[in-house]
Formats: structure tokens, sequence, C-alpha cells
């Protein structure tokens, strides 16, 4: 009788290491996820701000262009052209050269 009880015990055990193996495994690959699920969210929020800059950057260039489409009397090509141009001559982002005529409203 004392071998059947050790037996069960036994088996009892293995059952109860196998569970517990097996929630060790669950918690890691939860915590894996949620690691993976926050690297990703961090990846898209970046992405977000970026493209949040990248649109008001093009919304000051599209103003700038105006301003020196109806001062000139130049077509929009031009107008992005001297605006290059002055960005490439003055060596600064285009994005700050078309700030300065916003707000100067001439180049």
């Amino acid at each position: 009788m004392t071998e059947r009880v050790e037996t069960s015990i036994e088996a009892h055990l293995a059952r109860s290491l196998e569970e517990l193996a097996s929630s060790r495994e669950e918690t890691a690959v939860s915590r894996a996820e949620t690691a993976t699920s926050r690297e990703e969210t961090a990846a898209a929020r970046a992405r977000v701000a970026d493209l949040e800059a990248a649109l008001r950057s093009a919304r000051t260039i599209g103003m700038a262009m105006g301003i020196l489409m109806s001062s000139r009397r130049i077509p929009e090509q031009a107008a992005f052209d001297a605006l290059v141009n002055a960005s490439q001559h003055q060596n600064r982002k285009l994005r700050e050269v078309a700030e300065d005529v916003v707000l100067a409203g001439r180049l």
C-alpha cells in the first residue's frame, strides 16, 4: 500500500511540475509579447510624430511657395526651385528657408 501511495504522490508531483513549467512558459511568452507590443507601439508613435513633422514642413513650404508665386509672379516650379536654391546656397534646410519666407514675406 505504501508503494502505491508513493507512486500516486510522485505522479501528482510530476503533473504539478509539468503544470508549473507550462505556466512559466506561458508567462514568458506573455512577457515577450508585451515587450514586442511596447516596441511596436513606440515605433508607431515615432512614425506618427515623423509624419506630423513632415506634414507641417510641407504646409510651410507650400505657403512659402505661394508667397513667392504671388510676389514674384512666377509659376509653382520656379517658386520651389527658388526655395531649393536658397536652401543650398545658405546651407540650411528647405523647411527653415520656407519658415523665414512665411515670416518675412520674402526670400
